[in-house]
């Protein structure tokens, strides 16, 4: 556990590295067959942090039943399909982008890459979420740090298909595009 916590803390650091740009963010991921399975180990160390969002967005709708609708809280159901679909539908969706674009060599760098920045995502979705209950954002603001992370969200996506796939800017925003339209699709259905 202690060496998970080790990947997961470096993996990390290298997902913020990339975000920067910088040039050595390859060198924190671990893009071996093991790398690639322990990568969806971020599954299990940010459901906590995912957990504390779902009953963070529920007090926020029982806190404001003028400004957001009741049924926007999660069920359980609906958070454990959720949580499915962060964990399941990039890997199924890059796996037949990279067949499809022929650079099924590339495709480990991008799922290990994807995966910790989904484990970096959650906590700071979850740190978002926080602000609210604990008295340092309004609804207004939390509304507008949401729309904020929603965009970053999809740059973030963005700069993990273009570093980890090596691909030109138009490209890797095309594959980012295309897996972000099947996860909303994915979500809209259930």
């Amino acid at each position: 556990m202690i060496a998970l916590l080790r990947e997961a803390r470096r993996s990390t650091v290298g997902v913020f590295r990339m975000a920067a740009f910088r040039d050595d963010w390859r060198t924190y991921f671990d893009f071996s067959a093991e790398g690639v399975g322990r990568s969806f180990a971020g599954l299990i160390l940010a459901l906590p942090a995912f957990i504390f969002t779902v009953y963070a967005i529920s007090y926020f709708v029982d806190q404001n039943p003028n400004l957001v609708p009741s049924d926007t809280r999660m069920t359980a159901l609906e958070a454990a399909l959720t949580w499915a679909r962060y964990w399941l539908v990039f890997p199924l969706v890059a796996a037949g982008i990279c067949l499809a674009a022929g650079m099924t060599k590339k495709y480990a760098a991008w799922l290990v890459t994807q995966n910790w920045t989904v484990f970096v995502l959650v906590h700071i979705q979850a740190l978002i979420f926080a602000l609210y209950p604990a008295g340092l954002a309004d609804p207004a603001s939390l509304g507008q740090l949401t729309q904020v992370y929603i965009m970053a969200r999809a740059l973030a996506f963005w700069r993990v298909a273009a570093g980890a796939l090596e691909a030109p800017a138009g490209l890797s925003a095309a594959f980012a595009g295309i897996i972000f339209l099947v996860d909303w699709t994915v979500r809209a259905a259930t």
